[in-house]
């Protein structure tokens, strides 16, 4: 069903696996022997090989690396997916050359010379007439369904269980580090501001006034000094005694 070049792809990505790291994968690899023997019998017929299909799955599983037995089912319904689309384009290979032999044979008897691709369209048109590859199609497509669907959910599932691994970590950190409480940073005998010390900025801008302002004031507060007194003339004539 493979070509030797997939085989030996296949074995050459295998002999890169160191296995899996965790300890539930391992506890998983170490019942694989059991569970992927009895699932292969489910599967892989006669005359198809059965270490292809082990291949085939030890790859999907170390793609992968599921957890759980839920996981697990979702990369076995993958791969028995899988494997069945790939029997049905051998039967459809299989059923395609059959069919060209004999209208070859066919074209042969009525025609001494035709169209190359004729044996082949006249193959096709009695494999649809029969319902053999409308068959194949509609099987064709529903594995196609099922394999996608396998691994959407694979898929999410992982994708929820890490964010949910990252919280236990962090919850576990965060209960073995200590928290850090954050203190103000300390202050200088010289430079801190007491209760009853104003900035000097706000005294120096208010004491500041233009020497315009300031003389101004001076002269409207000062009296004229002749305001209160009479002049000295004024003052001998009012104590000369009128002549007569």
């Amino acid at each position: 069903m493979s070509s030797q070049r997939k085989i030996d792809s296949a074995r050459a990505n295998g002999a890169k696996s160191h296995g899996p790291k965790t300890e539930a994968g391992r506890k998983i690899s170490s019942r694989n022997a059991i569970t992927h023997g009895l699932y292969s019998k489910g599967v892989v017929i006669a005359k198809e090989s059965r270490e292809q299909f082990q291949e085939m799955l030890d790859a999907y599983i170390q793609q992968f690396q599921p957890i759980g037995l839920v996981e697990l089912d979702l990369v076995e319904e993958m791969v028995a997916a899988k494997w069945r689309q790939r029997r049905l384009w051998s039967i459809e290979t299989d059923l395609i050359e059959d069919q060209v032999l004999m209208q070859t044979e066919k074209l042969d008897e009525k025609y001494s010379d035709y169209d190359p691709h004729c044996p082949l369209s006249y193959a096709y048109a009695a494999l649809a007439e029969s319902g053999s590859l409308p068959f194949l199609t509609r099987n064709e497509s529903r594995l196609e369904r099922a394999y996608s669907r396998a691994l959407k959910f694979l898929l999410e599932l992982q994708r929820l269980r890490k964010p949910a691994n990252e919280n236990i970590q962090k919850r576990t950190e965060s209960q073995i580090r200590p928290s850090k409480v954050s203190s103000p940073p300390p202050y200088h005998n010289d430079h801190r501001p007491t209760s009853n010390q104003k900035p000097e900025t706000s005294n120096k801008i208010g004491s500041q006034q233009p020497a315009t302002t300031i003389r101004q004031q001076e002269t409207r507060n000062q009296k004229p000094e002749t305001s209160g007194q009479q002049p000295e003339t004024g003052a001998c004539l009012t104590h000369v005694p009128p002549i007569r």
